[in-house]
């Protein structure tokens, strides 16, 4: 059986709230009665409103508490940083400590997705004996096969962790909790810490691909641009991509520096509408769109120029290329109006002093 789960606190209600309304509409078939949401502080009033959507499928939600189980292990290594001030993202590394043991297949979703088609397919998914479905992420498994950097792991490729497959029967078996630990244990500073923390820990022998579909996050550029893009590293085939684009299943909304959130303001997404479809269905549909990245890019400085320059020219010429040097030069330079200067791993690590 297939079950769900979700990782919170209590500013990322509303996008967990629509993403699972979005879930339960496609997915009128969703075998389990109850979803998860491991809470970091969700309030009362919001439980009721979450309830009321799972309730209005026939389903209820069982809230769990990540927090002794994640400041526990971050008493013991401090280098776990949080991520946006919370710790909830990173109890998906350690799910088999928080979820009931009766969970032995389960669906780990970032709040800020969208469930746009069924998820049937992997509920009874051979996964031939790995513990975690993931979908490869192109731009960084390239870096890794072009020699920039190395894993821990050892893998040649690098996953995403907004989307994660859990067999926790093969991650307990394999002991992948131990993993995750011999990984904190190097005391390095994890970047993107959950995200960056899983791929170091967990081989490619226990690793299962998924189709990019289930993963779909770059829709912030033009189409046109999206396919080449997708196709640059060779990790994705034509086909893989074709569908991903035409028919996702699950729509991240991360990426390209906030243009890919459908509820801030200046989104660019493609698929904005589609989401906007659903957010006009939920209890948040008078809710504005909130944060403005325009705003933090008018700011004086040629980062900030050049930055801007270039999503006007995505803007009026979507066949102009420019992904790929934006990926390179900017990615993760600009955060909430903020310089962000991301050190690069040290050769042979993957992650940072």
């Amino acid at each position: 059986m297939l079950y769900v789960c979700y990782s919170i606190n209590d500013f990322a209600v509303m996008e967990a709230g629509i993403s699972m309304l979005s879930l339960l509409m496609n997915n009128p078939g969703y075998e389990p009665e109850e979803l998860f949401f491991i809470d970091y502080g969700i309030l009362a009033p919001h439980k009721e409103i979450l309830n009321g959507i799972a309730g209005s499928y026939g389903k209820r939600i069982t809230y769990l508490q990540g927090k002794p189980v994640t400041g526990e292990v971050k008493s013991r290594f401090p280098n776990l940083r949080s991520w946006a001030g919370t710790m909830a993202p990173n109890a998906k590394a350690f799910l088999d400590k928080i979820l009931p043991p009766y969970v032995e297949r389960v669906l780990f979703l970032d709040a800020d997705t969208l469930v746009m088609g069924s998820i049937e397919e992997l509920q009874n998914l051979d996964m031939g004996g790995a513990a975690l479905g993931v979908v490869p992420q192109n731009t960084v498994t390239a870096q890794i096969r072009n020699g920039e950097f190395s894993l821990y792991s050892g893998n040649d490729f690098y996953f995403n962790s907004g989307v994660l497959l859990f067999n926790l029967s093969a991650w307990r078996r394999e002991d992948c909790y131990g993993m995750v630990i011999d990984i904190l244990q190097k005391k390095k500073n994890l970047y993107s810490p959950d995200q960056t923390l899983l791929n170091n820990a967990i081989p490619a022998r226990l690793l299962y691909q998924l189709p990019l579909k289930y993963n779909h996050l770059t829709h912030y550029v033009h189409p046109r641009q999206e396919r080449r893009y997708l196709l640059k590293g060779n990790t994705h085939t034509p086909e893989e991509v074709e569908d991903a684009i035409c028919h996702p299943a699950i729509m991240h909304c991360t990426g390209g520096d906030h243009q890919a959130r459908p509820w801030h303001k200046g989104c660019r997404s493609y698929r904005k509408d589609e989401y906007l479809r659903y957010k006009a269905l939920s209890p948040w549909k008078d809710v504005p769109p909130r944060y403005d990245y325009r705003k933090v890019m008018k700011r004086k400085g040629y980062l900030h120029k050049g930055i801007r320059l270039m999503y006007w020219m995505q803007s009026c010429q979507p066949s102009f290329t420019l992904s790929e040097l934006y990926m390179k030069c900017f990615w993760g330079s600009v955060r909430l109006g903020r310089r962000v200067l991301r050190t690069p791993p040290e050769p042979g690590e993957g992650i940072e002093n």
